[in-house]
């Protein structure tokens, strides 16, 4: 696992609501995993968090206050991400000579894990756009993204487990791809006790940023947000709801900013606020609720 540079200011506070929802969670099935070093002392220990993503900023997007505020509690989160996302647009003009996007993303990546508190970072290198093409197993060994994610649940002995369901978020094949090996890798690793939760988002939330979503075009694929197989899903049916606000919203705005080849455009577009109230909620069903198509 790569260590990122430690953030040279000081963390952010936290909003309480958000850390009391963020310790519950991690310190439910807490008996399955190693306690982190920098818990204080008679506090809940708050287990290891890992997330499972396709490209660089989607763990920003689906669980970048999650991650941060996972990381405030004195928890170990690791951030897995199968590509270097070198197949999401052009390098900016003004870059460096020699540039390729994919060292663009993978450095954008690094800075928004600093900005977020976050210290370890796997990255797969498996082709963008090109997931669902790579078989599970992988060539004979360990060298499968399955066994690779298991591995990594091995080491780590997570508390909870996010990462895409299996509609993928956005239908994004590469989403969906993740989503099977990293539920079959959880089945076959996870300790007693551990939690694999999926990104959704809520109702409510869909119908108030509906019309951002549209602007962008976040449904690719002919995928539809609100089907039956897809993430949006009524508050009740949500597992965890983080409704962010404040220092906290903030600082994963600041982080979505460091993704600037991704999220230039959107913020332009926008505006800074309106922005911030679209990234406004993270949210997670249970995949015991969840199948594969």
């Amino acid at each position: 696992m790569t260590s990122v540079p430690a953030a040279t200011e000081a963390a952010a506070p936290v909003d309480p609501e958000v850390a009391a929802v963020v310790l519950d969670l991690l310190t439910a099935g807490r008996a399955a995993a190693a306690p982190p070093a920098t818990a204080p002392a008679g506090a809940p220990s708050p287990g290891p968090l890992l997330g499972v993503w396709a490209h660089p900023d989607d763990e920003t997007y689906l669980s970048g206050a999650l991650m941060a505020t996972a990381a405030h509690l004195g928890a170990r989160v690791v951030c897995v991400t199968a590509t270097r996302g070198e197949l999401g647009g052009l390098v900016p003009p003004g870059s460096p000579p020699g540039l390729t996007l994919d060292r663009l993303r993978v450095a954008e990546l690094a800075e928004a894990l600093d900005v977020l508190g976050v210290r370890e970072q796997v990255l797969l290198g498996l082709p963008d756009g090109g997931c669902a093409q790579v078989a599970p197993a992988g060539p004979p060994g360990p060298a499968g993204p399955v066994e690779r994610i298991a591995g990594i649940i091995r080491e780590l002995r997570p508390a909870v487990v996010v990462t895409f369901g299996p509609d993928g978020f956005t239908g994004h094949p590469d989403h969906r791809a993740v989503s099977a090996w990293t539920t079959t890798a959880f089945a076959r690793a996870a300790p007693d006790g551990a939690r694999l939760l999926y990104a959704a988002a809520s109702t409510d939330h869909r119908e108030r940023t509906r019309d951002v979503d549209e602007l962008l075009g976040i449904a690719v694929d002919g995928a539809d947000l609100d089907g039956d197989d897809g993430p949006v899903v009524p508050p009740g049916a949500l597992a965890v709801r983080l409704n962010l606000a404040g220092r906290l919203l903030e600082r994963k705005v600041a982080a979505l900013r460091a993704h600037a080849s991704q999220t230039a455009g959107a913020l332009a577009a926008l505006g800074p606020d309106r922005f911030a109230g679209w990234v406004a909620e993270e949210a997670f069903v249970d995949h015991r609720g969840r199948v594969s198509p």
